[in-house]
């Protein structure tokens, strides 16, 4: 592994220490000319009509959200999940209305509804996966039109003309990119089972008060209930900052800018998105610095889907207004910091607060205000030398996850 000092910066105290993984090249250059040269070759050029039929999703019988194994896709992608399938695997879901020309690659049986085409069989001549990674490099989101209801039409993704080669270059091309959607998979699995060990450890410590030692501690009555003696009840900004973003002016965007300009946008739900619509090329004078962002940092939306979290991945992000970042009083407790607004009983908390009605705002000053039961420095510490590397370790795979993401996206511009 390599070390990177130069993310590592002493900035307010809010960054950490990580690594990352060298990244195979893969294929080697003598074979990537060779398969270059191939694809140039003999690529002939189709419509997209040419390669599969694109089907529409279907309606969701009542109950809409049952309990199943097989995946329901619409075009923000997975939103629950059915007993019964009706497509078989392997399948292109795309979207059709909302999130328009988005794509998910299904490997198991699936229930697209109605926002959503799908594509479970190439034509002959044609390889599925290739196609998936064909309408990637195509763009689709840019033709579902200006309307204030975007949609993506069947006729117009069809009409579209591709340059595609034979069918033995088109499954080579799309082993090479699954690859690197293989990893990113995987990492993402660690990453799931990462955070699911460190809630179990948060759940039985400071929900169940089962933590080290605990059957030599007196409880004692409190406000919130019965807690450990040497616990206390405070609220969250005892523990945790909730700074805000800051009200950046449309007038100082510039294309050429240096500086990533964060928004609701970016904050997805344990994930952040790293690209951003506007770029500053110099700080306000005003900023305050926590809205300078590093790696690691911890993010909450504030509105819309207010209470969703996620971790900075990357460098000279500025956060605006309706995210804040959240700052431990104390860094060892970061990763206490993380775990505890990534629970789902805490976002429906942080959601019961809120206020609005055609759109949900969550007040940062009212978040901060919210009681809380404080445990004891012992025992922070000792959670903090268990879940600490998890979060570190989750802030390492994003990044690599990052870089796996942008050699992809090369070699698909390359290759298709």
């Amino acid at each position: 592994m390599e070390s990177h000092p130069e993310l590592t910066s002493g900035r307010y105290e809010r960054s950490i220490t990580f690594t990352t993984f060298k990244i195979k090249s893969y294929p080697q250059n003598k074979n990537m000319s060779k398969l270059l040269e191939q694809i140039n070759k003999e690529s002939k050029t189709y419509q997209i009509s040419d390669l599969a039929d694109i089907k529409y999703g279907f309606g969701l019988p009542e109950p809409k959200r049952v309990k199943g194994s097989i995946p329901v896709y619409a075009s923000s992608g997975i939103v629950g999940y059915h007993n019964e399938a009706k497509v078989t695997a392997p399948a292109i879901i795309i979207g059709r209305k909302g999130n328009v020309g988005s794509l998910y690659f299904s490997d198991k049986p699936s229930y697209p509804i109605d926002t959503a085409f799908f594509i479970d069989e190439p034509k002959e001549g044609f390889d599925l996966k290739y196609v998936f990674y064909l309408l990637k490099r195509i763009n689709l989101p840019r033709y579902g039109g200006d309307s204030a209801v975007p949609g993506l039409s069947r006729d117009t993704v069809y009409s579209l003309q591709v340059e595609t080669p034979d069918l033995p270059t088109q499954k080579k091309i799309a082993e090479i990119l699954s690859a690197y959607d293989k990893k990113i998979e995987n990492n993402n699995k660690i990453i799931k089972n990462l955070e699911a060990t460190a809630q179990a450890i948060f759940n039985e410590w400071f929900i169940n008060f089962h933590f080290p030692g605990y059957e030599k501690v007196k409880m004692v009555e409190s406000e919130m209930g019965e807690i450990p003696e040497a616990w206390s009840v405070g609220k969250i900004k005892d523990l945790i900052k909730v700074e805000s973003g800051f009200p950046f002016s449309s007038g100082i965007f510039d294309d050429s800018g240096k500086y990533k300009l964060v928004t609701i946008r970016n904050v997805q739900d344990g994930s952040f998105v790293t690209d951003c619509d506007n770029l500053i090329a110099e700080l306000p004078s005003k900023l305050p610095k926590h809205c300078l962002l590093v790696s690691g940092d911890i993010l909450l939306s504030l509105t819309g889907n207010v209470g969703r979290i996620c971790l900075v991945n990357g460098e000279n992000y500025v956060l605006n207004q309706r995210v804040s970042v959240l700052i431990p009083v104390n860094e060892r407790d970061r990763a206490y910091t993380y775990f505890l607004f990534r629970r789902s009983d805490f976002q429906n908390l942080l959601i019961s607060i809120s206020k609005g009605t055609a759109q949900l705002n969550l007040s940062p000053v009212e978040t901060k205000e919210l009681e809380a039961i404080i445990p004891d420095n012992s025992t922070l510490g000792k959670y903090s030398e268990i879940a600490t590397p998890m979060y570190k370790k989750i802030v390492e795979i994003n990044f690599e996850n990052e870089k796996l993401k942008k050699s992809r996206d090369q070699l698909l511009a390359k290759l298709i």
